[in-house]
């Protein structure tokens, strides 16, 4: 809520009544920037009320959007100090601290603030627009998050012959929910808790690739795996077959769903947790990573009336991710859409989702035949798994549907041919196909420390597939490794596409049989840039490494 000597400051300029500011005094959660309603007053303009209130409490005023913080500074502090005390610390010399602040009333509690920062400190008044934009940057730390952590939905779970829920103990659930904390933090995608014979570790998905996190003690196994299985609600006294369960918790004020797969192996159960962030989902398929020309042709195919669009890739390659965004796309008031999925991994308003479940017989194929009985426009598959599936998929989108699925293919031909070795006539594959999308994911370069790729020589361009002319011009870029990037060189991923237009050509290489090389061919003879292609591209803008897009991209032969 507001400090009363805050508002005492706002009426004395007199730009916003005493009477509108009292209803933000009250009943206001402290966990969070209530100055920032000011912002939605049509007549309260940030920066003229900064620059008064800084001249009449002899205060050097700041714009902070036009200044540059670093990250380092921002981490002086714990986030949740900072909704506390609303100061930033903006930079720091020999003298003094320097802390930004709205509110010139803080500097009452001068001293108080020193003790925090264990240094001097002095304030510059900014505005709260500027202010708020900063404070945006300011990750949650370790501590912050914890203290965050709610359980949404209450335990059910059959308690253990041999371990009751109370035995567990605190240290327990708090190392718990510092392992789901941390690895939202570190925007991991999976967990896996692993037991071995002598020793029990945990390690985390980042970026694609697996991390060792800890090795807690053996005897922690069981009570770990046990709070796990209480949260996810499953069978605990059941070690003996896999069982899938899931965590809803509220995260940093965020809803955060943890899917759980435990697996018995020799010496335990194997736990692996996959982080569902539905605020990290993006539906823009402009910012996917789709070059221009890939993406119309993509949006041709599924703006078309009927026919199937299919997108195939490695698990964990964002297929999902693509299928959303179209079907966020197409998501019209006049347009009816319904989904099969195993499971359903994201809530989107507007759209029919069925959760695939074998052991009552709602399979893919059931679900698909229940969808033409149901007035469709859109279908969307999870996955085309077999000849069933893919016959039923094929004639929906043959009788005036359009059908959304993946595959799991090497590449965008081959998934042509897969649904030929299915079963599935060649006549028919041809008149239903629209478009077909691979796709993989390449880590990015840490832009922390980016540097110039001296390995990244003209000649080992010219043998990646890059012409020698524009192998001249272009400059490939690695990471050094550094505390942003856990030294890896690389933070966060970047999608690389291989859109397939049906075209007449492909159609009758189709329908004499012909193989996934002479659609390939034809299809790079059409305009298609392969996955080689589109990595090298992503390098030779500076977002992966030639390492990253040659094993991205080995089993696209140029």
């Amino acid at each position: 809520m507001f400090r009363k000597e805050f508002v005492d400051v706002i009426t004395k300029t007199g730009m916003v009544p005493i009477k509108d500011l009292r209803p933000l005094v009250v009943d206001r959660d402290p966990k969070v920037i209530t100055e920032l309603a000011l912002l939605d007053f049509k007549f309260f303009d940030d920066i003229r009320f900064a620059k008064q209130v800084a001249e009449s409490y002899g205060l050097t005023y700041i714009d902070l959007s036009k200044a540059k913080i670093s990250d380092k500074m921002l981490k002086l502090i714990r986030k949740s100090e900072i909704i506390k005390y609303r100061v930033l610390p903006i930079q720091k010399n020999s003298k003094a601290v320097s802390l930004a602040i709205f509110d010139p009333s803080l500097m009452k509690i001068q001293s108080e603030l020193q003790s925090l920062f264990q240094y001097p400190v002095e304030f510059i008044l900014t505005n709260i627009s500027s202010w708020a934009e900063i404070f945006s940057r300011v990750a949650d730390s370790m501590e912050d998050v914890l203290d965050t952590i709610r359980e949404i939905k209450a335990d059910h779970a059959k308690k253990d012959d041999n371990i009751n829920e109370d035995d567990i103990g605190d240290d327990v659930i708090r190392y718990v929910n510092r392992i789901l904390a941390e690895a939202y933090i570190l925007k991991c995608s999976d967990i896996h808790i692993e037991p071995y014979e002598n020793n029990f570790r945990i390690r985390y998905r980042q970026d694609g690739s697996l991390v060792e996190s800890a090795k807690p003690p053996r005897s922690l196994m069981l009570p770990i795996i046990s709070r796990v299985k209480i949260l996810a609600q499953m069978d605990i006294s059941e070690r003996r077959k896999p069982q899938d369960g899931r965590i809803k918790l509220e995260v940093a004020g965020k809803p955060i769903d943890y899917r759980v797969s435990s697996l018995p192996t020799l010496f335990g159960e194997k736990i692996v947790l996959r982080l569902l962030d539905s605020s990290n989902l993006q539906l823009d398929m402009t910012k996917l990573g789709f070059e221009p020309k890939q993406i119309d042709v993509f949006k041709e195919g599924i703006y078309k009336p009927y026919g199937m669009c299919l997108v195939t890739g490695p698990t964990g390659s964002g297929k999902t991710t693509t299928l959303y965004s179209a079907l966020a796309e197409l998501n019209k008031i006049d347009t009816n859409i319904s989904t099969a999925e195993d499971p359903v991994e994201f809530n989107l308003e507007g759209i029919n989702q069925v959760n695939v479940k074998k052991d009552i017989g709602l399979t893919f194929a059931a679900a698909l035949k229940s969808f033409l009985r149901q007035d469709p426009d859109i279908i969307m598959v999870g996955e085309i798994r077999d000849h069933e599936v893919g016959e039923i998929a094929v004639e929906a989108a043959l009788t005036g549907h359009l059908v959304l699925s993946t595959l799991h293919t090497n590449d965008a031909p081959s998934t042509i041919t897969r649904l030929i070795n299915m079963g599935i006539e060649p006549f028919l594959v041809a008149a239903a196909l629209n478009v077909v999308v691979a796709q993989r994911l390449c880590r990015k370069v840490c832009k922390d420390c980016k540097e110039l790729d001296a390995s990244a020589t003209k000649e080992a361009l010219v043998a990646c597939g890059i012409s020698p002319a524009s192998a001249e011009k272009i400059t490939a870029y690695k990471g050094k490794g550094c505390q942003t990037c856990n030294n890896t060189g690389y933070k966060g991923r970047v999608a690389i596409y291989e859109v397939l237009e049906v075209t007449p050509a492909i159609k009758e290489i189709l329908l004499r049989n012909g193989s996934a090389d002479e659609i390939k061919r034809q299809a790079i003879k059409d305009g298609m840039k392969t996955l080689r292609m589109s990595a090298l591209t992503k390098v030779a803008l500076g977002q992966t490494t030639m390492e990253e897009a040659v094993s991205n991209s080995a089993s696209d032969k140029m």
